[in-house]
């Protein structure tokens, strides 16, 4: 399972809204810059306790910009 963003530029929409730079937001919830930005940009997706962290300072609920993407790997042979 992952946790992805719904939307790069909803979730850029909402740290201004928030008054937060990608900088700032690093910051505040404890992780490096580079991470915050491959976040925010959708190139690395964030753990559990970030997300939980991240929909805490933004005070919004996980599914107003996270989804979960489930993978399922199938053993079949043909």
């Amino acid at each position: 399972m992952k946790i992805k963003l719904k939307d790069v530029y909803l979730f850029k929409l909402n740290l201004i809204n928030a008054g937060l730079s990608q900088r700032s937001y690093a910051r505040k919830i404890g992780i490096s810059e580079s991470y915050a930005n491959q976040i925010a940009n959708g190139n690395r997706n964030p753990s559990p306790s970030v997300a939980k962290r991240t929909t805490e300072l933004l005070g919004l609920d996980f599914n107003d910009i996270f989804f979960i993407e489930i993978a399922c790997k199938s053993n079949h042979t043909i």
